[in-house]
């Protein structure tokens, strides 16, 4: 297939709403190949299908946009969709195979060959029953992405459910889940993936920028301590440090405010992002890709220019792209910082957005536990009834099965696993001023006992453990380890479930 084949496909895809920036900016970086010298067109910049996708057919990039539209629901986003796509490849020439579609002697079918046996990827009484569900491509990519948990309790660990996956190798992540017995394969797919993802990206309806911004307005979380600090940081800055922090899980130190310093750092209108193994193939992609999202969405950040191992990129000079810094105004020798080979620098005017330092709605503390639009209340506090011993001590989101769970505000985690009662899987989390938050009946559990989170931290996933008519979140509110109503916590926040 042609490029311009492969537009007129992807301009047709039905996509959906985003739930999160924190995966989907980012493609995975891991096992990058090569690296061009400086910042390359990775978003809005790029004109054109990508080459690695010729010769799928209508049908193939069709079940490439699914995958893609399935992992943003699933909160695994773009870096997700790579080592799905690249998957699906392998398995069944994304469903193009016309052996996928029956049992092969493992009783393994469909996009990415999932068991038909009873009490595998399925819960149909009949492996017909299975052979059923599995041809659903959507459902198979929902499963590779949240794994499936049987009839039994015995949870089938879905990509969201390895540890760091997001750091590892595609062929690794790929085989975590798989398990198979050409574990090397997934490699040679990768750059098709990327290809794909990326048109994908630049082709979404305009009211979704390029690279995942979304159409609200920038309103990524607080930045972990543990990432940077905002303190004496502009808005415009906070809020490059915090979309940076959000959108590349991997970066793990962002420099903000430097008392004494002439330029930028001394007023709180910069920050120097970090890139671990800057070195490499890997992370110089890494680089790339956050350099050019600077860059692509500069007016909405308020950017005013941008350096990346030795180029610069300016408002003022936007019409000349990135120069060299030999032609610019930034250093040109060898050393690694002061040539920005380690790290990205991004300034910004100060307080271009001001207002859009905010948290989804709420007053920058506090934030929805599911995203607005996937769920509905079921249950409020201090109802009565045989569901419950006396009265319901939480409000109720119920939503589907695998549905992210976020952390409704900062604090650090005091309980994270099954607790052998009514509440199912759990996840208890403490504020700084004592009020603790409890998350139950979750499908999974993404945090670990003693963890530091930030407000909108996907903590889990909802699910139907514990004692439950359907998949739902029951959210707790506890003050000196009292229940109190959820809703009225949440209003005293500028939040209205």
């Amino acid at each position: 297939m042609k490029t311009a084949a492969l537009l007129t496909t992807l301009s047709a895809v039905v996509f959906v709403p985003i739930l999160g920036l924190a995966l989907l900016i980012p493609l995975l970086t891991s096992g990058a190949s090569n690296a061009p010298a400086g910042p390359i067109g990775t978003c809005a910049s790029q004109q054109g299908g990508p080459a690695g996708a010729a010769g799928l057919t209508d049908s193939q990039l069709e079940r490439a946009a699914m995958i893609f539209a399935v992992a943003t629901e699933t909160a695994v986003g773009a870096p997700g969709a790579v080592v799905g796509i690249a998957t699906a490849l392998q398995e069944s020439d994304l469903g193009a195979d016309p052996t996928a579609g029956i049992p092969n002697a493992g009783g393994d079918i469909g996009l990415f060959q999932m068991r038909t046996l009873i009490g595998w990827h399925a819960d149909g009484t009949t492996i017909a029953e299975n052979v059923t569900t599995l041809l659903d491509d959507r459902y198979q990519a929902r499963v590779f992405f949240l794994g499936h948990t049987t009839l039994t309790g015995w949870h089938i660990p879905g990509l969201a459910d390895i540890p760091n996956w997001h750091h590892l190798t595609l062929t690794t992540a790929a085989q975590k889940v798989q398990r198979s017995a050409r574990p090397n394969a997934y490699a040679r797919h990768e750059a098709t993936a990327r290809a794909i993802i990326a048109t994908l990206l630049q082709h979404q309806p305009s009211a979704t920028p390029a690279c995942g911004m979304p159409t609200t307005g920038l309103e990524c979380q607080t930045t972990p301590a543990d990432v940077g600090s905002e303190l004496g940081l502009t808005a415009d800055a906070a809020r490059v440090m915090r979309c940076v922090a959000a959108g590349w899980p991997q970066i793990r130190t962002i420099g903000g405010l430097r008392p004494g310093d002439p330029r930028d750092h001394g007023t709180g209108r910069a920050v120097d992002v970090m890139i671990p193994h800057w070195s490499t193939p890997a992370g110089a992609a890494t680089g790339q890709e956050i350099a050019e999202w600077a860059r692509t969405n500069a007016t909405r950040l308020g950017v005013t220019y941008v350096i990346w191992q030795r180029r610069i990129w300016s408002v003022a000079r936007t019409n000349q792209g990135w120069r060299n810094c030999s032609e610019g105004s930034c250093y040109d020798g060898p050393n690694p910082s002061s040539a920005h080979l380690n790290h990205v620098h991004i300034s910004v005017n100060g307080t271009t957005n001001a207002t859009a330092l905010s948290n989804n709605g709420g007053d920058g503390a506090v934030v929805l536990p599911v995203a607005q639009g996937t769920y509905r209340i079921t249950a409020g506090f201090g109802q009565t009834g045989t569901r419950w011993a006396s009265i319901h001590t939480g409000l109720d989101f119920a939503a589907p099965t695998g549905t992210p769970i976020r952390a409704v505000t900062a604090g650090t985690v005091t309980y994270a696993q099954a607790s052998g009662g009514p509440y199912g899987n759990l996840t208890t989390i403490r504020a700084a001023d004592g009020t603790e938050v409890w998350y139950a009946h979750q499908s999974r559990i993404n945090v670990r006992l003693g963890q530091a989170v930030a407000a909108g931290r996907v903590i889990g996933a909802v699910g139907a453990t514990g004692n439950v008519t359907g998949p739902h979140l029951h959210l707790e509110v506890r003050i000196n380890n009292h229940p109190t109503n959820p809703r009225t916590w949440l209003q005293q926040h500028n939040l209205n479930p």
